[in-house]
């Protein structure tokens, strides 16, 4: 088959440089205005094991970049001022997560905004030449955390169970703990398959990409780095429970062991990928553009365009600096135990206290309701302001300490709550000995209460935006558990239902330089 040649192009030393300014231009607003949204997610990379491997996305995005250049250099740049329509949902999201606190909405609409410079400034047709690129900047959002890791550490759970099962080995589990062999193993967030998923679907990405060339082959290969990289974490857990059963214990170095399988894992999927490569492609037949100097018309539209994407992109941030201005940062509070409620004893000698980890909270509650079915602990994490790093909801709020317990499983219950019939969040923890504890919890937001995390996000946001109430507060009981669920659910309503109005706790609670002196 006879190649086409491409025919010659008239290049303009005038017509990139300008686009390539107006660019540059824009995205430097972008980072400075959406700062908050880049820095933490550099924060994210540095601080989680899990999500290290994004560290990569940035220069292989300039790589792949690079490699289009070639194709880029034939073509002209013409704005699309319709992409400006791109704007509104990654101001929403800013939006959201600004007042909200919410730091992957914040960094959607960072990474949405620069997507938005790229498209408005060059244009469609260089854009669908710089689609990877582009695409890869969106894996620079370490998600996951809230939604795939609850996912990933039951289905670990489960697999790993079967696999024990099917290897002969009696296993029992309840929750994300397993006794295998009569020896206790406890599924927790690192043994969860997060950080093999991301490296792998990264590394797939860029496989796929230099290796095959039709969209059919790319798909294929990089939806099969998913199956691959749970297969992979879950050959560690399963064979790290047989082998340390065999007296090797490589419970304390999963991590490394769990690195060398993956690595393996992935290479074997690369070679089998090998097999089925395309050949070299041949040269593009596109039609390049004819580069002549850009008119004055020219020159305006890019400008134009430049202008209006920095203009629109600056609206969302000063909307919200606006809404949060009268935010006064870490604020002192007074929240009294109120009646019926006994203080709890000194934690320090005690092995099995109960202590949740609400460090940024502006006032802490922790009591013990009397006149229940059996002793019921109370704790009230109460939030003033919320603020950056003064979140209700936020990643380091824990009801597990990790030294003393841990945890096992989430999810929800109804309990009966001043007559009314309400849904509250479930946790159960583990903590010394074998001891298990159930925790209710629910969220006080904008004055009103819930148990959904989504919906206490959503009631932060629009008291910030609209001026209303901006106190919160998560509000918990925990009892030991009976391991009669039955049981148990009493205890806890119970407490319900003779403790104290927690309404009239959330509005009693005042600065502690207010008028009305101490607790009595």
């Amino acid at each position: 088959m006879r190649q086409k040649r491409l025919p010659p192009v008239r290049s303009s030393p005038q017509a990139w440089p300008l686009a390539l300014a107006c660019v540059a231009a824009g995205a430097a607003v972008v980072l400075v205005l959406y700062a908050g949204g880049f820095t933490g997610m550099v924060a994210m990379w540095a601080g989680s094991a899990t999500y290290r491997s994004l560290f990569f996305v940035p220069p292989l995005a300039l790589y792949f970049l690079w490699l289009r250049l070639p194709e880029l250099r034939a073509l002209a740049p013409r704005p699309a001022p319709a992409a400006l329509l791109g704007v509104l949902p990654c101001a929403a999201l800013w939006l959201l997560g600004e007042t909200a606190q919410v730091a992957t909405a914040q960094q959607l609409a960072a990474v949405g905004m620069l997507e938005v410079v790229f498209l408005t400034v060059l244009g469609w047709r260089i854009c669908r030449r710089l689609l990877l690129p582009l695409a890869l900047l969106w894996l620079m959002v370490p998600l996951g955390e809230d939604v795939l890791l609850p996912l990933l550490i039951r289905l670990t759970t489960t697999l790993t169970v079967a696999g024990l099962r099917l290897a002969g080995m009696p296993t029992v589990v309840d929750g994300n703990l397993l006794v295998a062999g009569g020896v206790p193993y406890n599924i927790i967030r690192e043994c969860a398959g997060l950080d093999f998923l991301l490296g792998n679907l990264l590394v797939s990405l860029a496989f796929a990409n230099l290796v095959y060339h039709g969209f059919r082959r790319r798909l294929l290969y990089v939806l099969a780095s998913v199956p691959v990289a749970i297969l992979a974490n879950n050959l560690r857990t399963i064979s790290v429970v047989l082998i340390s059963a065999g007296g090797i214990d490589l419970a304390t170095n999963h991590v490394t062991y769990g690195w060398f399988l993956f690595t393996v894992m992935m290479l074997a999927q690369m070679a089998i990928g090998l097999r089925f490569r395309d050949a070299p492609a041949a040269q593009a037949t596109d039609t390049p553009d004819t580069l002549a100097s850009p008119s004055v018309a020219g020159r305006s539209r890019l400008l134009a365009a430049t202008a209006g994407v920095i203009v629109v992109a600056g609206l969302a941030p000063a909307w919200a600096h606006h809404a949060l201005a009268g935010d006064e940062g870490p604020v002192a509070v007074r929240l009294c135990l109120p009646p019926g409620v006994e203080p709890v004893p000194d934690a320090a000698g005690d092995d099995s206290a109960w202590l949740p980890r609400f460090p940024a909270a502006d006032a802490q509650l922790r009591g013990r309701l009397a006149g229940g079915a059996g002793p019921v602990d109370l704790f009230v994490a109460y939030y003033w302001r919320q603020g950056p790093g003064r979140e209700l909801i936020a990643w380091g709020n824990r009801f597990d300490d990790g030294r003393r317990w841990y945890f096992l499983a989430s999810g929800g219950d109804t309990a009966v709550v001043a007559g009314t019939a309400r849904a509250v969040a479930a946790e159960r923890l583990i903590g010394p000995g074998g001891q298990q504890r159930l925790v209710w919890y629910w969220y006080w937001v904008g004055g009103r209460f819930t148990a959904n995390p989504v919906a206490a996000k959503l009631l932060g946001a629009w008291a910030v935006l609209t001026g209303g109430e901006q106190r919160a507060a998560v509000i918990a009981l925990s009892a030991r558990e009976s391991g009669t669920p039955g049981v148990d659910h009493a205890v806890l309503q119970a407490a319900l239902d003779h403790g104290p109005d927690f309404r009239a706790l959330m509005q009693e609670a005042a600065r502690s330089d207010a008028p009305g002196g101490f607790c009595r």
